[in-house]
Parts: structure tokens; sequence; C-alpha cells
């Protein structure tokens, strides 16, 4: 094939494929379908891709990347916050503006690839994906960690149950999978984002101000 003809046929199974994972989820998925809509063989898919698995991450890949790209650049540059302004911004009790582009720019990914991410949480199990959401969950407890060590620094007499970093991650990732998957509108999802982000910082500072008689 020449390249033209390589990418338009690599594009055109990528399409077909979409369609069949999300109506039918990646287990029920089939390949012999999928071949048959794109109008190529067998030997045609499996010159791009090496099997389901590869063509099923190739699907997703674009968000999901988008996502975890976005979130790690936020955490990166929240590293560099010293202790002075987190504890203004907590005793304001004010969202910083990092913090709401950051979760604005989340929300909107995540409602212009709805149906790709939907797959991916509803319709990933037996592909390598089908536990991804850790990853996300791992990456968000290690800033947690991290964020701990500077809140000890503004409250060294507060005690705080180490476990309180891993819950923390949980319950952030969490309400997104709730957005996502209860809320149609990208307008009310970001009303429901400001909320659970006032939530999640309330909760983070109260847990590290209020004393327990």
């Amino acid at each position: 094939m020449k390249s033209t003809e390589n990418s338009e046929t690599r594009d055109k199974i990528i399409q077909v494929a979409k369609k069949e994972f999300i109506e039918q989820g990646y287990m029920k998925a089939s390949l012999r379908q999928i071949c048959k809509k794109a109008g190529v063989t067998t030997g045609a898919l499996y010159f791009f891709f090496k099997d389901k698995d590869d063509l099923f991450c190739t699907v997703v890949q674009a968000p999901l990347q988008a996502l975890y790209s976005t979130m790690m650049d936020h955490y990166t540059i929240e590293k560099e916050i010293d202790e002075k302004e987190i504890l203004e911004t907590l005793s304001k009790d004010i969202i910083s503006s990092e913090d709401k582009k950051t979760m604005d720019k989340i929300i909107h990914i995540m409602y212009e690839n709805r149906e790709l991410i939907l797959l991916i949480l509803t319709g990933a199990q037996g592909s390598s994906l089908e536990n991804v959401i850790d990853k996300f969950i791992n990456a968000s407890e290690n800033q947690y960690k991290l964020m701990c060590e500077k809140m000890k620094k503004l409250y060294p007499d507060a005690k705080v149950s180490p476990h309180i970093s891993h819950w923390f991650a949980h319950d952030q990732i969490n309400a997104l999978v709730y957005t996502i998957t209860h809320i149609d509108s990208e307008k009310e999802a970001m009303e429901f984002n400001n909320n659970m982000v006032a939530y999640l910082m309330g909760g983070w500072h109260s847990v590290w101000k209020t004393e327990v008689e």
C-alpha cells in the first residue's frame, strides 16, 4: 500500500472500530465485523494493529492521554506553590484560578469525547485499560501526599491519618466519574464541578484545622 492509502485504511478501521466498541463494549466487539464494515481483510487490520487490545487502545488513546496530561500539567504547577500561597487560598475559601481553569478543561475534554470516556469506564472489561482509572487515582494520591507534606508545615500539630491521601484521591476521581456517568449536559457538569471542588477544598482544609476532642 502507498502511504496515503495506508493512512486512509487505518483511519477507516479506527472509525469503524470506534462505533463497534461503543455499541458492543470491548468483550463483545468483533474484529470480523469491524473488517467487514471497514471493507478490509483481517490481514490488513493486523498490518496496522497487533491485536484487538491494540486497536481498542488506539481508539480511546487521544482523550485518555489528553485528560492525563492535563492533570499532570496541573500537578507540576501545583508542586511549585509554597505554603504561604496555600494558606492564603484556604483562608479566603476561594478556588484558585489555576484550579478552576484545569477542572473546566478536564470537564470539557470529557464531554467533548463523552462516548469514548463512557466506553473506557463501562465497556473496557477484558482490555488492558479496564483498570486505567487506577492510574489517575495513583497520580492523584501521590500529589495529595506531597500536599500533605506542605500542610504539615502549616499545621504541625494536626493529627492526620496517613490514609487521607488515598481517600481524597478516590473522592476526587470518583466525583469526575459520577459527573460523566450521571450528568448529560456539559453546562450542568461545570456547575456541579464548582460545587465538587468547593466540597473537596473545604474538606481538605477541615482535616488539617479541625481539632478532634
